[in-house]
């Protein structure tokens, strides 16, 4: 099942985990944490989620910089 395009849009929010987590499933803070690092490398992470394609997380970083 995809994951909800307003869930999707939560994904790299701190701490934020959707009701649907099981307690002891982590912090929250996987995909924030991922999120800052490519950032700070001057790239950008996405998220995208279909039936047709699943889920797929894109990390663009810039070239030559």
């Amino acid at each position: 099942m995809p994951i909800p395009l307003d869930v999707l849009e939560k994904v790299f929010e701190p701490y934020w985990r959707p009701v649907t987590s099981v307690p002891g499933g982590g912090l929250g803070l996987g995909l924030y944490i991922c999120k800052q690092i490519v950032e700070a490398h001057g790239g950008t992470l996405e998220a995208s989620s279909s039936v047709a394609d699943g889920t797929c997380f894109t990390a663009r970083f810039p070239f030559g910089q």
